[in-house]
């Protein structure tokens, strides 16, 4: 059993000469020399007794080893690996943010600046998970006795919204589509995404897999902005790419030809010139006016406000509502309407390929013919490669001359829907300028004197495309 003097002034032998001292964790035993007249060496054999009597049996070196005080270690325990704190694993690494600061606390939306890219999520998918503390391993004193370790400390999981945690608290899901961030240490997933300025080289290209992306200035040239759900623009569009997955508004102009917006919903602008394209899948709402421009409409195009529609080309599944359509100086303004884009599409596509498989046709059957008079005037001086070649194009011609009537048939066909898409029409209810071309169906119509508040619509009876005037009640849905 150790003494108390092991660990307080310690433990004096040989007459003196040398004090023997344990520390306090009881991790090591001590051998301090005092000053005396003469030299005293070390008497091993004391020592050992003396270790002996106090009961200390781990541990002991083979060979008391030097400290830098001067002092000799002879026996040393093993210290306790204590456990390791809970720690978080990151399966998807986040954008990280500021404290974020909110605007409305019943909303999902917050007003701060990522210190990184967007990062997408998908409903579902594992964000991370805290692994659990480690108990730690004991270790023995010099006494022999059990140092027991310290557990590592379990961490508080704290989360943001848009996210949910296993039933074990260790692990973190994403809630729903969004943005994956971790906001003042709480993972978070956000459906909407905002852009308190302009877009710049600072922000740079967005692509958001949420519901909704908000940027509260403009997109200057060059930018790409891509969001799966709705697109707001506070302002203007100059040259850049804008593509959404649900609605698009822009409240600024549009402007530029290398412009283009897209949206799977409807699309509503303020203002466009220049020849920026739009590609709606639903409706297209311009509350001013639109100069020179390329739309592909899957639902109706309505022009409000001044209702302006000047130059430029729409393909229309619906009908159109515009006050003014071109101008007195004749600028020419084309409309297809009641045309589904896709079919639109198809048919342009086939009859492309027709003109190219009817020419290579063509060609064909005029090599045939030209080598075949060759190979009759030349009779069995025709050469064998000439034959060969005469032998391909005999083979080939069948297959083209199928392709050719297979894509004959689809256009066709094509054709026959397009015909049938003849409900729409064109309601203007200010004035209807020559130069303005309107296409329904398969049947065009170029307009060569002004018409006021009328309605340009096709006759099922003449199968031509007629010009009437707007009823009382007709007027009345511009208001």
């Amino acid at each position: 059993m150790a003494s108390d003097k092991l660990f307080k002034s310690g433990i004096e032998f040989q007459d003196g000469a040398f004090v023997l001292k344990a520390s306090k964790d009881r991790l090591c035993i001590i051998v301090q020399a005092r000053e005396t007249e003469t030299p005293v060496d070390l008497d091993r054999e004391a020592l050992k007794g003396l270790l002996s009597e106090e009961g200390i049996v781990h541990g002991l070196l083979p060979e008391p080893a030097a400290r830098s005080d001067g002092s000799l270690c002879v026996a040393r325990g093993l210290a306790p690996q204590h456990g390791e704190d809970s720690r978080v694993k990151m399966h998807v690494k986040p954008s990280v943010v500021r404290v974020p600061k909110v605007k409305d606390p019943s909303r999902d939306q917050v007003d701060f600046r990522e210190l990184g890219s967007i990062v997408n999520v998908e409903k579902g998918r594992l964000l991370l998970e805290i692994i659990p503390p480690t108990p730690g391993t004991p270790g023995k004193n010099v006494f022999g006795e059990e140092v027991p370790p310290k557990p590592g400390k379990e961490r508080k999981l704290r989360t943001g919204p848009g996210v949910t945690v296993s039933d074990d608290q260790r692990k973190v899901y994403a809630a729903c589509t969004g943005k994956f961030v971790m906001a003042d240490g709480k993972p978070g997933v956000y459906e909407e995404h905002a852009v308190s300025g302009d877009v710049d080289m600072s922000v740079g290209n967005i692509a958001f897999g949420g519901k909704k992306l908000t940027i509260n200035g403009e997109v200057p040239m060059g930018f790409a902005i891509k969001c799966r759900g709705d697109i707001v623009i506070g302002k203007g569009v100059y040259n850049s790419l804008i593509m959404a997955g649900g609605k698009l508004t822009v409240r600024g102009s549009v402007v530029g030809e290398e412009t283009v917006l897209r949206a799977r919903g409807d699309v509503e602008v303020a203002f466009m010139e220049n020849g920026p394209s739009v590609e709606a899948g639903g409706d297209l709402i311009i509350n001013d006016s639109a100069i020179q421009c390329q739309g592909l409409v899957g639902g109706a195009l309505y022009a409000k406000g001044q209702g302006v529609l000047v130059g430029g080309k729409y393909i229309i599944g619906g009908s159109v509502y515009v006050r003014d359509l071109g101008t007195d100086a004749e600028v020419q303004t084309t409309l297809h309407v009641g045309v589904v884009p896709s079919i639109q599409g198809r048919k342009q596509k086939v009859d492309e390929d027709l003109h190219l498989w009817a020419e290579r046709l063509n060609e064909i059957i005029k090599n045939i013919s030209t080598l075949e008079k060759m190979k009759k005037e030349q009779g069995g001086r025709f050469p064998e490669e000439r034959a060969a070649m005469l032998g391909k194009y005999k083979t080939a011609m069948p297959k083209a001359m199928d392709r050719v009537n297979n894509l004959t048939e689809q256009a066709n066909a094509l054709e026959k829907e397009l015909e049938q898409m003849v409900a729409e029409s064109v309601y203007v209810f200010g004035t209807i300028f020559p130069g303005s071309v309107v296409s329904i169906g398969s049947a065009t119509r170029y307009i060569t004197a002004e018409e006021q508040q009328c309605v340009v619509y096709y006759d099922q009876s003449t199968r031509q495309i007629l010009i009437r005037k707007m009823t009382q009640e007709e007027q009345n849905l511009f208001k």
